[in-house]
C-alpha cells in the first residue's frame, strides 16, 4: 500500500498537528474529547416504556382465567357463535394479507 503526500497532510489535519513534515512537536497535539450523547424523541420514549411494559407483563393472566373457570363451573359463560366467526374470518384474512400459511 502506498501512502502519498496528500494523503499524510489530511490526516495531519484531520488531527490539528501543528508545524511542519519534519520534526514535529507531539507533545502539543492532544487528542480532542468528544462525549457521545443520544437524544430520544418522544415517541421513541413512549415506545421503550411500551416495549417495558410487554416484558414485564406476566406470560398467563391468571385473573382473567380464573374469572371465565368460575364463570363456566356456574354455567354462566357464553360463546357468541357470530363472534367465533367473525374472529376466524379477520384471522385468516390477516393471515392471508401477511402471507402466513
Amino acid at each position: 500500500m502506498i501512502i502519498s503526500n496528500q494523503q499524510v497532510n489530511s490526516v495531519i489535519k484531520a488531527y490539528g498537528v501543528q508545524g511542519g513534515k519534519k520534526g514535529l512537536d507531539l507533545e502539543y497535539a492532544k487528542p480532542v474529547q468528544r462525549g457521545d450523547s443520544l437524544v430520544l424523541s418522544p415517541k421513541a420514549r413512549e415506545l421503550s416504556k411500551i416495549q417495558q411494559a410487554i416484558a414485564n407483563a406476566p406470560e398467563v393472566r391468571s385473573d382473567v382465567i380464573s374469572r371465565i373457570k368460575k364463570s363456566m363451573d356456574n354455567g354462566e359463560y357464553k360463546v357468541s357463535s357470530e363472534a367465533v366467526a367473525h374472529r376466524m374470518l379477520v384471522r385468516s384474512l390477516v393471515d392471508h394479507i401477511m402471507g402466513v400459511e
